[in-house]
């Protein structure tokens, strides 16, 4: 499966300086890019083995997990499914992840129906090449065709000007569990046609 090592690989790169996954997998963790790849590629295989959306562009400079309006839920059999990779990627702080996992998914919107981005990042070397846009365009022009919204969480400050950018709008910062690093939970109404 070359896209799930490509997507894997991206988003574990460009993820390494987030500030919750500095937090759940602290810079200095032995063998912390190993984690990062771990924790990544298991996303991507469950977005894939679910059929989900996942994008990989530039021969895996970037990549991007999206859910289609009404199937953002991740069951419970695949949480279980994925834990001995959740384990081995957070080790100690595999509850906080999972708590802070849960705590998103409860302010996570249930109606209108909506595309999800779960993930996107572009490594650290090819970053504003206009790599994050194409991914973010893939999908929400179809939802503006169809007029459907979009929902993400960002949990780095410095990308909410791309998310704003393609008419995301802040509707709330979180702290992760109450002492953690900001999430920013970020809506998007369809944009009208002119």
């Amino acid at each position: 499966m070359a896209d799930l090592d490509n997507v894997a690989a991206a988003l574990a790169d460009a993820f390494r300086d987030d500030p919750v996954f500095g937090w759940l997998i602290p810079p200095g963790t032995p063998r912390r890019d190993a984690k990062m790849l771990t924790f990544f590629t298991s996303m991507a295989r469950s977005y894939l083995r679910r059929g989900k959306h996942v994008y990989v562009v530039g021969d895996g400079r970037a990549a991007a997990l999206w859910s289609a309006p009404g199937a953002w839920t991740l069951p419970m059999s695949e949480m279980l499914r994925e834990t001995p990779s959740a384990m081995k990627a957070f080790g100690r702080n595999t509850f906080h992840a999972v708590r802070t996992q849960l705590q998103v998914e409860s302010l996570h919107p249930k109606e209108p129906e909506h595309w999800y981005l779960g993930y996107l990042g572009t490594r650290c070397d090819s970053q504003g090449q206009g790599l994050g846009s194409a991914m973010l365009r893939e999908v929400l022009d179809g939802a503006d065709a169809a007029g459907v919204p979009a929902y993400l969480e960002s949990s780095n400050e410095r990308n909410l000007t791309l998310y704003k950018r393609h008419g995301f709008a802040v509707v709330e910062e979180i702290r992760a569990l109450g002492r953690g690093p900001s999430i920013w939970r970020m809506w998007r109404d369809p944009a009208r046609s002119s």
